[in-house]
């Protein structure tokens, strides 16, 4: 299916959900299965399709992005919805840093994990990195490897212009950020997480955001809505989605479920993208010996 969308909602009216979930009225198209989706101006918006990725890849990954769950993050609460705010300390003050914190003043954690590589960011981390999996777990690492290249093919058969001007720039990258056999040097995964309305910052403009999605069990809604667009995609178990990271995003959560998240039922969503600020990073030598000289690291 190849479709060309007419109506476009003020961005500023969607700027202003930002944070909130995703409703069903915000949408008037649903794509349930293979489709091309053009804006206005003829551009891709989306691309959907359905059981494309290699099922001996899918199978071997799956254990290592379900296991991904013990790895949650506070930096990503905004991202499922949580208020960002400044934690009130015990004195009654208000603390520097913001963050999203219940009721108790604890910090709110969500299952997302970034795996890969990294570029300088300020504070403890002003070079580039790989992360703490590569690391910490090498063997889940290379188990997801298979899928990932399984994302690059079909990516490359769906959107070529889109791959190979995504891939130019892997070509002038430092090959130790890149991961092997793919236009991707970071992933996200996300399990059982539903977006809040968000734009993704740091990606490569020129490329697209890769999503495929994993799910088990009885659950509804997790549409992903585009609401400048008013259109949305069910994604089911293997389905892969290609979209512009740019545009306003997020996910209408589930509001009936059947048995205990995470062992009955699931959905992972997994994002592959070429983080921008990697470009330009030296050898993994160079940027040790740049940590080192800003006494980063000892």
């Amino acid at each position: 299916m190849r479709v060309i969308v007419r109506t476009r909602v003020p961005v500023a009216q969607v700027a202003a959900w930002k944070g909130r979930h995703a409703e069903k009225d915000h949408y008037d198209l649903l794509v349930t299965g293979d489709a091309d989706v053009l804006a206005p101006d003829g551009s891709p918006l989306i691309s959907v399709r359905r059981n494309a990725l290699c099922s001996d890849a899918v199978a071997e990954a799956k254990p290592t992005l379900h296991w991904m769950r013990r790895f949650s993050s506070d930096a990503r609460a905004e991202y499922s919805g949580a208020m960002v705010s400044r934690r009130r300390k015990a004195d009654g003050t208000l603390s520097v840093s913001t963050g999203a914190y219940d009721e108790d003043g604890n910090r709110i954690t969500v299952p997302s994990c970034i795996a890969g590589s990294f570029e300088p960011q300020g504070g403890r981390h002003p070079f580039c990195r790989q992360t703490a999996m590569l690391q910490h777990h090498p063997e889940e690492w290379a188990s997801l490897q298979p899928l990932l290249r399984s994302i690059a093919q079909v990516y490359q058969s769906v959107m070529p212009l889109r791959y190979e001007v995504q891939m130019q720039t892997v070509r002038r990258t430092e090959p130790a950020w890149v991961i092997p056999g793919t236009p991707f040097t970071t992933i996200t995964v996300n399990n059982s997480v539903p977006a809040a309305y968000h734009q993704d910052g740091g990606d490569l403009k020129e490329g697209f955001g890769c999503l495929a999605v994993f799910s088990r069990g009885e659950f509804n809604n997790f549409e992903l809505v585009i609401p400048e667009y008013r259109i949305a995609a069910q994604l089911r178990d293997g389905d892969t989605l290609f979209f512009d990271p740019t545009v306003w995003h997020g996910n209408v959560p589930p509001t009936v479920t059947h048995g205990d998240k995470n062992e009955d039922w699931y959905r992972i969503s997994l994002v592959a993208y070429y983080r921008a600020g990697i470009l330009g990073c030296g050898t993994p030598e160079a940027e040790l010996e740049r940590a080192k000289q800003r006494g980063a690291i000892e």
